[in-house]
């Protein structure tokens, strides 16, 4: 099995294992590797830890060069394995449904929009 059918069997795993709430996803910084020195932004990264392992998810835009001085940002989404020391080991830019729906289910899941909603529409 290669490794693309394998990263995307893991990310259903994880969508499914996030809304069970067995995978806890939290807002950190983005390892330095995907915003310095590079033509894009990681404007929101998301991380937990599975089975011993650092997994991170996160918006990536980059700069689209159309001439020299003209660009355009272009946005994807991310997937990436960290060390301990928190440099990213393994990535995946490769887009699909699937990522990008992990990708919204560990941000609802990070910022507690549930109980926040919970809260302001309680009287």
């Amino acid at each position: 099995m290669n490794t693309e059918s394998k990263t995307a069997q893991l990310i259903t795993k994880l969508i499914r294992e996030t809304s069970k709430g067995n995978v806890t996803w939290e807002v950190k910084d983005a390892p330095r590797s995907l915003n310095s020195e590079t033509e894009q932004s990681v404007p929101l990264y998301l991380q937990t830890e599975y089975k011993g392992k650092i997994l991170g998810i996160y918006d990536l835009r980059a700069k689209y060069y159309t001439d020299v001085d003209e660009y355009s940002w272009s946005e994807s989404i991310g997937f990436c394995i960290v060390d301990k020391l928190g440099r990213v080991v393994w990535e995946s830019t490769e887009q699909s449904p699937a990522l990008f729906d992990l990708f919204n289910t560990a941000r609802e899941q990070a910022s507690g929009i549930d109980d926040i909603l919970d809260d302001l529409l309680n009287d």
